[in-house]
C-alpha cells in the first residue's frame, strides 16, 4: 500500500537509528510504503534497507554485529581509521555479512536521498539513488559512508572529486528538503524525546584544529542546534496543522551516539517497533485523510 502524497523523512542519531529500526519494521508488516524517502546518517542507512524491503536488517546492522571486534573502538581510530569502521560497515557487512538487496533498491520505484555535507561549502547535499544506477553498488555504499561520517569520528569521503561529511551536521531533518521536492504531506521520524532542544555543542581544541581546514563545516557545528531547534519548531507547526505525522521516543530514551550495550540497543528496537504497533490506528486515519484531501 503506497500513499502517493507522502514522504518519508528520517533522522540520524548514531545508535539511537535502532529506534527508527523498529517503528520501519512495524511499517513494513503493514505493508505500508512512500514514493519518497530522504535521511541523513543513520537515517539513510535505515531508509535504505527499507526501501530495499529488508525487514530487520537494520537490526542487525545495529544490534546483532555492534559487538563485532571490527565494527568500532578506539583501536581503529589510533590506526588512522576513525571510531568505526567504515570499510566494515560500508563494504564488509552490506556485501558479504548482512547483504543488502542493490537489486530491489534501485528497482523500486521509490524516490531515495541520503543527505551529506560538502566540505568546503558546510551545506548539504542529497544524493538520489538513480545516480547509482551508471556508477555501481560501490556508489551506494560511498554515499551512505558519508552521510554517516562525523568529523573526527571518521575521514570525509571522496564522491566524484569533492569531499563529503555527515548529513546531520548541514540538515539533521530534510523536511525542508522534501517539501522542496513536492511532498505537502510528510512521515517523519525522530530520535529524540518530544520536548527536546539541541544545545550548543562545546569543542574541544583538538576538533577546532582539525576543522580549520574546514571553516564552512565547523561554522555550521557551531550553529547546528540553532538550525536543528527551529526545524524542530516548524515540525511541531505543521504537525499540528496535520501536514505531517511524527513518530518519536515516547519512553525516555537512553541509548548514547555511540553505544554497544546489546541489551539497551535490543530494547531500543523494540521500543521503536511496539510504540510505532500502538499507533497503527491513528496513523492509518492520518493516512486516510490526506488520501481524501
Amino acid at each position: 500500500m503506497k500513499h502517493n502524497k507522502v514522504g518519508l523523512v528520517l533522522e540520524g542519531g548514531g545508535m539511537r537509528g535502532v529506534y527508527t529500526s523498529g517503528v520501519l519494521d512495524a511499517l513494513m508488516d503493514e505493508n505500508i510504503k512512500f514514493p519518497y524517502v530522504i535521511g541523513v546518517s543513520a537515517g539513510a542507512n535505515n531508509g535504505a534497507s527499507f526501501v530495499a524491503e529488508q525487514r530487520e536488517r537494520n537490526k542487525k546492522v545495529f544490534v546483532d554485529y555492534v559487538r563485532h571486534k571490527d565494527y568500532s573502538g578506539f583501536k581503529h581510530w589510533i590506526v588512522g581509521n576513525g571510531y568505526f569502521n567504515m570499510d566494515f560497515l560500508f563494504n564488509t557487512l552490506p556485501n558479504k555479512l548482512v547483504p543488502f538487496d542493490y537489486e530491489t533498491f534501485l528497482n523500486s520505484k521509490t524516490i531515495f536521498k541520503a543527505c551529506v555535507t560538502d566540505c568546503i561549502t558546510g551545506k548539504s547535499v542529497c544524493f538520489e539513488k538513480s545516480q547509482a544506477k551508471n556508477n555501481g553498488n560501490e556508489f551506494i555504499n560511498k554515499v551512505l559512508r558519508a552521510s554517516s561520517s562525523l568529523p573526527i569520528l571518521a575521514k570525509p569521503v571522496k564522491i566524484k572529486g569533492r569531499l563529503y561529511f555527515d548529513g546531520g551536521i548541514s540538515d539533521s531533518i530534510p523536511i525542508d528538503k522534501s517539501i522542496e521536492d513536492g511532498n505537502k504531506y510528510n512521515v517523519i521520524i525522530l530520535t529524540r524525546n518530544e520536548g527536546y532542544r539541541k544545545e550548543k555543542q562545546a569543542l574541544g581544541i583538538c576538533t577546532r584544529h582539525y576543522l580549520k581546514r574546514y571553516p564552512k563545516v565547523l561554522h555550521a557545528i557551531e550553529t547546528r542546534h540553532i538550525k536543528y531547534n527551529n526545524t524542530l519548531d516548524k515540525i511541531e507547526d505543521l504537525e499540528d496543522k496535520g501536514f505531517t505525522y511524527v513518530f518519536r521516543p515516547i519512553k525516555e530514551i537512553k541509548v548514547e551516539r555511540l553505544e554497544k550495550n546489546i541489551d539497551r540497543l535490543n530494547q531500543l528496537y523494540e521500543q521503536g517497533y511496539k510504540e510505532a504497533t500502538s499507533q497503527k490506528e491513528n496513523f492509518k486515519k492520518w493516512l486516510g485523510n490526506i488520501i481524501n484531501d
